[in-house]
C-alpha cells in the first residue's frame, strides 16, 4: 500500500518493540470501543501509566496516531492472507476465494480490536482520510484479484461478458459482508456467525463459493 498516512515520530520508532506494541495496542483498544471522534488520548495514557506529553513526543496528534494505527491493520490484513494462501500461482480461483475468506475469520479472532477499528471507520463518516483508508482495503482486494480475474477470462474459464473490475467487486462486498457479520452479531443477518462451530463456518464459507463459482463461471 502507498504510504499516504501520517508517520509517528522518531522517538516513537527508536523504542523499545514491547513498549511501541503497548502504545500500539491500547490505541487499537480505544479506537476500537469508541470509533476515531470519541476515542480519547486521556484514557490511552491513563492505561499506559504515562504522561499525556509523553504521548506527544511520539505522535503529532490523535489523528496521527489512528492514521497509524489503521496502516498497522491493513499491513496485518495483508500478512495473514499471505500466510494462510497455499496457492502461488492458483489454478482454482475458488479455492483461492475460500482461503482468502477463511483467512479474514482467522483474522478477526486473532485481531478483533483491529477489525473493529476498521468497522468504525466504514460507520464515521467524521474520519481523517476516511476515504483513502476505506480505498486502501479495497485496493488490496482490487490488486490482488484482478490480474488473475483477467487471466482466467482470456482462458475462457471465467465469465467475460462482465468485467474483471465487476468480478471483484462482487466477491469484494461478498467477502466484507460475511466478514463484519462475523464479527458483528446485530450485522449477521440472523446466522448466529459469531458462535458458530469451526465445521458449520466451513459449510457456510463452503456455501458462498458454490454460489460464486455458479454465477461466476463461464459457461461451457
Amino acid at each position: 500500500m502507498e504510504n499516504l498516512l501520517a508517520s509517528p515520530k522518531t522517538t516513537f520508532l527508536n523504542l523499545p518493540v514491547s513498549k511501541r506494541d503497548s502504545i500500539v495496542r491500547e490505541a487499537v483498544a480505544e479506537f476500537a470501543a469508541q470509533g476515531y471522534q470519541r476515542a480519547s488520548i486521556n484514557n490511552i495514557v491513563k492505561r499506559l501509566g504515562i504522561a499525556k506529553g509523553s504521548l506527544y513526543q511520539y505522535f503529532e496528534n490523535k489523528e496521527s496516531l489512528f492514521l497509524y494505527v489503521f496502516e498497522s491493520f491493513t499491513q496485518k490484513v495483508k500478512q495473514t492472507v499471505k500466510a494462510s494462501v497455499s496457492l502461488e500461482r492458483p489454478t482454482d480461483f475458488f479455492l483461492l476465494i475460500k482461503q482468502v475468506l477463511s483467512a479474514g475469520i482467522r483474522f478477526i479472532d486473532e485481531y478483533p480490536d483491529y477489525f473493529q477499528v476498521y468497522m468504525q471507520v466504514v460507520s464515521e463518516h467524521d474520519v481523517p482520510q476516511r476515504d483513502s483508508l476505506i480505498a486502501s482495503v479495497r485496493l488490496f482486494s482490487l490488486e490482488y484479484f484482478s490480474p488473475l480475474c483477467e487471466d482466467l477470462q482470456r482462458q475462457g474459464k471465467l465469465r467475460n461478458d462482465i468485467s474483471a473490475q465487476m468480478v471483484v467487486f462482487i466477491l469484494d462486498a461478498t467477502m466484507d459482508r460475511f466478514l463484519r457479520g462475523y464479527a458483528r452479531p446485530d450485522l449477521d443477518g440472523g446466522m448466529a456467525l459469531a458462535g458458530m462451530q469451526p465445521v458449520q463456518m466451513l459449510g457456510e464459507i463452503d456455501t458462498i463459493i458454490d454460489v460464486l463459482r455458479s454465477g461466476l463461471l463461464a459457461q461451457s
